[in-house]
């Protein structure tokens, strides 16, 4: 395995053992924990986020952080919704949220501080279409669309709607603030178009 900045990364031909004797590997290992991908759409979306913006080692994988990923510089929180459960196959869900809650500043910089604030820039909501009940497809890309937009149009709306500590917000409301969506293959021309934008407010 490689150790990088604190972070093990375990290779599929590493192996358990005891004494001398192998047990299985680390593949036989991720087989038996997340062979089934139909439950695993969050890790799935913040995957092909990471991937859509070349990213090997997202920060929140080699430690706890306020964020899922830092890219060009800014903290991105990646959210997740589907329509179809891997534990409910009997009907779709179309009341779909996304958790927006503010955290505890102090918290993730070590601090006293009591202020609750969104800790990232960028939010990127992320929404498995598909329908078909026994049908999931966790590999199939196509499903996913993507709903991109700064934190602050996220604090704008929670202040607008009276409560700046909004915990949850729907998939209705983040297709309006988005204003469109984008799949897999535009995605990091999306986000690179957001952070442009953010640096040239700054001038």
């Amino acid at each position: 395995y490689d150790m990088t900045d604190g972070f093990i990364a375990y290779s599929p031909e590493d192996v358990f053992s005891f004494g001398n004797e192998t047990v299985c590997s680390v593949l036989d290992f991720w087989r038996f924990s997340y062979g089934n991908l139909a439950g695993q759409s969050p890790v799935i979306a913040e995957f092909l986020v990471a991937k859509a913006l070349g990213k090997e080692k997202p920060e929140n994988t080699e430690y706890w952080t306020a964020y899922d990923m830092e890219y060009r510089g800014k903290r991105i929180e990646v959210k997740s919704t589907e329509y179809v459960h891997s534990w409910n196959k009997k009907r779709v869900s179309d009341n779909r949220t996304f958790s927006v809650a503010p955290t505890n500043a102090g918290y993730w910089n070590n601090t006293d501080e009591r202020k609750l604030e969104r800790q990232n820039d960028i939010y990127v909501f992320c929404l498995n279409t598909n329908r078909e009940l026994q049908h999931p497809q966790p590999l199939k890309v196509d499903y996913w669309e993507f709903y991109v937009m700064p934190t602050s149009e996220i604090n704008r709306y929670a202040e607008e709607k009276g409560n700046p500590y909004q915990k949850k917000i729907t998939l209705s409301t983040v297709k309006r603030l988005a204003g469109e969506c984008v799949s897999f293959d535009g995605l990091k021309d999306k986000i690179d178009g957001i952070i442009n934008d953010m640096a040239k407010s700054l001038i």
